[in-house]
């Protein structure tokens, strides 16, 4: 790429090194000119440049608040503070304002040369960031959302208006596999945070050893094992932006703790670190766990649930919104026709029956699969029953009522004791065994079959050596 469509303004009061500079550089970039704030601000606006090199001392305005303005106004310009010798205090601030270098006079032609290599450098980071986030914001439009059953659009409705609002938390609920971070990542992306981070955390994988420090992160030498020179932890990566904490519900009470202080204060620590940092962090909590439930449980704080749940969002199953189906088939269809190279254009009656009728435990992530198989595996046009053999055979489902626990467990456990008596981990282990294997051997609903966490599940499973 020809340097020659760079332009950079020169702001100094002194003529005679406006003029010298711009002999300088003619040559390689295109160079403007401005000999106070109030002249290179109307520049700025006008036509904008790639590089600044600005005057840290001018009569008339400053060149710190001549900074400022220009970060205000177009925070991709470079902006490369030129100093006199003594200003170092002055320098600090311009770097934590956002300027990119700086330089002494009298300057050196080889580190100018330099300085606007790495400024020019860093604008196409800048500018390469934000073309990746503006295809990630027309891919996760909201409106990209499939679905047309009602209580999937009251969800989608809700979403819409909660993305406008830049701080407002989230709690999104629903079953494994309904699309709660595809939700999450929308709201991210088509709300005022978008040109900042989106930090998806499983807390349900993180070790309880560890998850303060991978949520918070820790200082230099905290404890024993830790990074010499400390890291980051999930909240600050995410700084400006937005965290989604999935599975938030096994998050240890005393981490629970912690984070309703950050939602509260605005600010976390560090392991080890006694200064507080700041949390400008829009968080979205997402579960497949009924948080009512273990809150009455003790398992989950109350308090955290009202601050999470600002505006709370359920995604319904995809077996309570068949009419979703279809929409979601033909999109998939779409979608792997060009990855795999086929030509599927319907689906029979027969096997939209067999989509409709089965029970989609996994909802639309075991769907979306589904149909990834079937175009991969299958040379037709047309869906045909035989070509969904692999999904379980199953009689149409009624339609959904209420969930009643006291309905499915009404006879059990045994309303009597043998007088030999029973051995109660064998009881406990063929009851887990049963669940591990009805929901072939998925933890996640196992945990939920159970009432209990996935940790503490995956504790059982070891203790009584279920495979």
């Amino acid at each position: 790429m020809d340097e020659a469509i760079y332009k950079i303004l020169i702001v100094d009061d002194e003529a005679s090194f406006r003029t010298s500079l711009k002999g300088a550089l003619k040559k390689d970039y295109t160079v403007a000119e401005a000999r106070n704030s109030e002249k290179a601000i109307q520049q700025v606006k006008e036509n904008p440049p790639d590089v600044v090199l600005l005057d840290i001392s001018m009569p008339g305005g400053s060149g710190l608040e001549t900074l400022q303005k220009i970060r205000e106004i177009d925070d991709y310009i470079a902006v490369i503070m030129v100093t006199a010798h003594g200003e170092a205090k002055n320098v600090v601030q311009a770097i934590n304002q956002g300027a990119v270098d700086y330089l002494t006079k009298p300057i050196d032609m080889d580190e100018l040369e330099i300085a606007i290599g790495k400024a020019l450098e860093r604008l196409h980071y800048k500018q390469e960031i934000a073309a990746l986030r503006k295809a990630l914001s027309k891919e996760y439009n909201i409106d990209n959302l499939i679905g047309k059953s009602p209580e999937f659009l009251q969800a989608l409705s809700m979403a819409k208006r909660v993305a406008r609002s830049p701080d407002a938390n989230v709690y999104i609920g629903g079953e494994s596999g309904v699309g709660k971070e595809l939700f999450a990542r929308a709201i991210h992306f088509n709300s005022p945070r978008v040109a900042s981070p989106f930090v998806a955390v499983n807390c349900a994988a993180i070790n309880k050893e560890v998850v303060e420090s991978e949520l918070f992160g820790y200082k230099r030498g905290a404890f024993t094992g830790a990074h010499t020179k400390g890291k980051k932890g999930f909240f600050e990566e995410a700084h400006s932006g937005t965290l989604l904490l999935d599975e938030v519900a096994d998050l240890p009470l005393d981490v629970q703790a912690k984070l309703l202080r950050i939602l509260e204060e605005k600010e976390f620590y560090a392991v080890g670190d006694s200064q507080p940092k700041k949390a400008d962090v829009r968080v979205i909590a997402a579960t497949n766990q009924p948080l009512e439930q273990l809150i009455e449980k003790g398992q989950f704080r109350q308090d955290l649930y009202f601050r999470l749940a600002t505006i709370a969002i359920n995604i319904p199953p995809l077996r309570e919104r068949k009419e979703d189906i279809p929409l979601l088939v033909t999109y998939c269809l779409e979608i792997f026709n060009k990855k795999y190279g086929k030509k599927f254009q319907k689906v029979l009656p027969k096997a939209e029956e067999i989509l409709l009728n089965h029970p989609w435990k996994g909802n639309v992530r075991e769907l979306k699969n589904a149909i990834e198989r079937v175009t991969l595996l299958e040379d037709s046009t047309e869906v045909k029953p035989d070509h969904l053999d692999f999904l379980t055979p199953t009689t149409p489902s009624p339609a959904p009522t209420k969930h009643d626990p006291g309905k499915e467990t009404q006879d059990f456990p045994p309303s009597e004791i043998p007088s030999s008596g029973i051995c109660l981990d064998d009881v406990i282990k063929k009851i887990i065994t049963t669940a591990y294997t009805q929901t072939s051997k998925n933890q996640v609903q196992t945990a939920k079959l159970l009432g209990i966490t996935r940790n503490t599940l995956l504790y059982r499973l070891k203790k009584y050596g279920i495979r």
